[in-house]
């Protein structure tokens, strides 16, 4: 019959295989640091280089990415110094930047894969702001090369002020606008960019600082738009601008929109008379096209 261990006897068996794992696992983990702290402190391991891919080609200078990253060539460190989760915490603090994944690359390079926003429009209540699909905001310049996108202005409070009598509060860089504002003016970009009626049609601004005004009266969308032609004759060829105002209402702008694209025929037939009659100007005065009205528009020109 196999002896019985005491109490004692189990104890010390405990104390001594936890004072033994103990041991070896000390002896390791000196081991490994001797190893780590050799590596920090031969040259060849220096950061010098910042390996850059994603969706577009250098889409952010590496210049940027090194100060995001605290990296200098006067201040060179170690690749293994370096914490890649708290390196993705660095670049992501960027409101430019929608996705990041920082990898080591021996001896002497990080490898950074990250996605820059993409603005859907310049927010016109900020100066040089863009925001992106998902309602984020981000500088624009130096950032990103001029194009045609179109405005949206919301009337927002100043940046990082607090909500509104209408419940907008102010833009924040890291925290997306969700508020109905922004919200309605993505329903209306994204049915002119849906729309069979947009080509040669540009949208310059969409104003919906008033979509939910508490009354009915001054509740309205606005759309400040374009359309430019090019005339040739005898003479040669002009370009000509036919800027419009429409205002249409909250609920049904979708229809209303509609609407004007199937007046938008009419009035064409009207500015070729008007190109007979006074030759051929370069810009056309403004328009501002009432749609708010079921089955009624008013047209009036603006001075």
């Amino acid at each position: 019959m196999a002896a019985q261990w005491t109490v004692r006897q189990a104890l010390f068996c405990l104390i001594g295989s936890s004072l033994a794992t103990f041991s070896i696992s000390l002896g390791g983990y000196s081991v490994w640091s001797k190893h780590r702290q050799k590596k920090m402190c031969d040259e060849k391991n220096q950061v010098v280089s910042i390996v850059q891919t994603g969706p577009e080609k250098e889409a952010l200078k590496t210049a940027y990415l090194a100060e995001l990253l605290g990296l200098s060539a006067d201040h060179p460190i170690s690749l293994y110094a370096i914490d890649c989760r708290q390196a993705e915490k660095k670049i992501l603090s960027s409101p430019l930047i929608k996705s990041a994944i920082i990898k080591r690359l021996p001896p002497g390079a990080i490898y950074i894969d990250y996605e820059v926003r993409k603005p859907v429009a310049k927010l016109a209540d900020y100066k040089n702001i863009g925001i992106d699909s998902e309602g984020y905001l981000f500088p624009l310049s130096p950032f990103f090369s001029p194009k045609e996108i179109p405005e949206i202005y919301l009337g927002l409070p100043p940046f990082e002020a607090d909500a509104d009598s209408m419940g907008r509060c102010g833009g924040q860089w890291l925290v997306p606008l969700t508020d109905p504002f922004v919200r309605i003016a993505f329903d209306v970009l994204h049915f002119l960019e849906d729309s069979p009626w947009r080509e040669g049609f540009r949208v310059k601004r969409i104003d919906v600082s008033n979509a939910f005004a508490p009354s009915l009266g001054l509740r309205e969308i606005v759309l400040f738009t374009e359309e430019e032609w090019v005339i040739r004759d005898s003479f040669g060829e002009c370009s000509c601008n036919f800027p419009k105002i429409l205002r249409v209402a909250t609920r049904d702008f979708a229809q209303q929109l509609n609407n004007f694209f199937s007046l938008r025929r009419n009035m064409e037939e009207d500015y070729r008379k008007q190109l007979v009659s006074v030759g051929t100007p370069s810009r056309f005065a403004p328009r501002i096209i009432d749609l708010r009205i079921p089955q009624l528009a008013f047209v009036q020109n603006q001075n």
